[in-house]
């Protein structure tokens, strides 16, 4: 009985860490490459038919709630002779998207209250969502070919609008940031209130540097629900074994009673305990020899 609740034990504590192995890998898998991959193939599967110079919307799965994505599909022409102004950005003319392709799209993403999961700026506090402008090469019957474009700006810069500003301290500076590739981080003073001026295509936002008493603040509260969150599964690591045990009990006590039952539709037999263990014994009494020969004295 006890190498079997062992046992039990054992396995139990292996899926129990098993279990926290694949949570600490799921809080790692936001990519910023993936997610720019599927809204692009994902905007490719909604909008079927899509027309030059409209911008459409794209609704996503519920796992993206929170992220804002709109597309328009522009000759590269148009975009050239007359940019473009949509929500929060402000693209100028003249600006040369490469490589050279007759037509283009442009992704706008708004990653609202997922951006931290995605993109993070150490030692600073994100005020703003991020957004990001980036744009593919397109065709005719294809909304996106999901081929990266740059941007070339020589005159004017790209404005990005910043409308929804976290509370910050007074005395704090904000200041622009562009996420680069391979988790770069691009500083830029703000020229104007809540707008950041952007050379290139990208993602991008507004931040202000993190005080003690914020990162003090961050640290204890992941310590009381990493704590939390490791109590709560101890526990229920603590149930199931009691409930493993238990249900290993019981069955052992139904094939005793199956014994007992079968034992009693036979010959009768007396019982003792071994432990708390019922054990039937044959009885000690033997029969008395009888000789065959009658003439035999007695």
């Amino acid at each position: 009985m006890g190498l079997k609740v062992e046992r039990w034990w054992q396995i139990t504590w292996i899926i129990f860490s098993l279990f926290l192995s694949s949570l600490v890998e799921a809080s790692d898998t936001y990519d910023q490459d993936s997610l720019d991959t599927f809204l692009c193939k994902h905007a490719n599967k909604v909008i079927e038919k899509p027309r030059t110079g409209t911008f459409y919307n794209i609704s996503l799965p519920g796992n993206f709630t929170g992220i804002e994505v709109s597309v328009v599909r522009l000759r590269t022409v148009s975009f050239w002779l007359r940019g473009v102004n949509y929500s929060f950005f402000n693209i100028p003319r003249r600006v040369v998207p490469q490589p050279n392709r007759k037509r283009m799209a442009i992704l706008y993403e708004n990653l609202g209250n997922l951006s931290s999961h995605y993109y993070n700026v150490p030692n600073h506090t994100m005020l703003a969502p991020v957004f990001g402008v980036i744009p593919y090469t397109s065709s005719e019957t294809t909304l996106i070919d999901c081929e990266n474009m740059n941007f070339i700006i020589q005159r004017e810069p790209i404005r990005i609008h910043f409308p929804h500003i976290r509370p910050y301290a007074k005395n704090v500076t904000p200041i622009c940031v562009k996420f680069g590739a391979g988790g770069s981080v691009k500083f830029r003073k703000m020229i104007r209130p809540y707008v950041c001026e952007a050379k290139s295509e990208g993602h991008y936002t507004i931040v202000v540097p993190t005080t003690k008493s914020q990162t003090q603040n961050k640290s204890k509260g992941f310590n009381i629900w990493w704590v939390l969150g490791f109590v709560i599964c101890f526990v229920g690591l603590v149930v199931l074994v009691l409930v493993l045990i238990i249900i290993v009990k019981v069955v052992k006590r139904r094939k005793m009673r199956k014994m007992e039952k079968f034992s009693e539709k036979g010959e009768a037999f007396d019982t003792f305990w071994i432990g708390e263990t019922k054990v039937p014994v044959a009885s000690m009494r033997r029969t008395h020899p009888v000789l065959e020969n009658d003439d035999a004295p007695h």
